[in-house]
């Protein structure tokens, strides 16, 4: 009798570690295939250019000639960047209406860069020339929205006289410029 109580004893131990040595492999099985957790928001979106910084160097081909930062400098500018198929867009073009009549009697400049094809560009580009002359296309991705590091629409970048950014943007409201009614 003896034996058999030993011999169940050690069933029983036996059975214990098994579950035991289960429940390690299942906890590094399941720590092995889950999905990695998401990464950590870094912030807000921004823009390559802060504030304080230089405006970058670039050329946009309007059809009132070439525009960069030195033809923009001794007045102070708001460089819009557009994308025809964004709500966004069509809802910041009050704002950008207001600044315009507010600030460029007095000089400054609007600058209105429509990401896209022209062809896609049309109704937006209507849009905005009325406001001002510095209208153009640039490609998704190109190389004006290139400099001032615009991955998202609308963005603005706001420049003093001297072609110091005073102020940025990414989105509709963002850019509280908009809404002033001088520069």
């Amino acid at each position: 009798m003896s034996y058999a109580i030993a011999g169940l004893a050690l069933l029983a131990a036996v059975t214990l570690v098994n579950a035991l040595l289960t429940v390690a492999v299942s906890k590094r099985w399941r720590t092995t295939m889950a999905p990695a957790p998401p990464a950590a928001a870094p912030g807000p979106p921004a823009l390559a250019v802060q504030e304080g910084d230089r405006a970058p160097a670039f050329t946009l081909r309007t059809p009132a000639g070439d525009v960069g930062a030195s033809a923009l400098a001794g007045q102070p500018a708001l460089i819009c960047f557009l994308r025809p198929d964004c709500g966004p867009t069509r809802d910041s073009l009050p704002g950008i209406r207001r600044w315009a009549e507010a600030n460029t009697p007095s000089g400054a400049r609007l600058v209105a860069v429509v990401s896209g094809s022209p062809a896609d560009a049309g109704p937006l580009l209507e849009a905005v020339g009325p406001l001002t002359a510095l209208t153009a296309t640039d490609p998704l991705d190109g190389p004006v929205a290139g400099a001032f590091g615009v991955r998202h629409h609308p963005s603005f970048v706001l420049l003093d006289a001297e072609g110091t950014v005073t102020g940025t943007g990414i989105g509709q409201g963002s850019l509280p410029a908009l809404d002033l009614l001088s520069a």
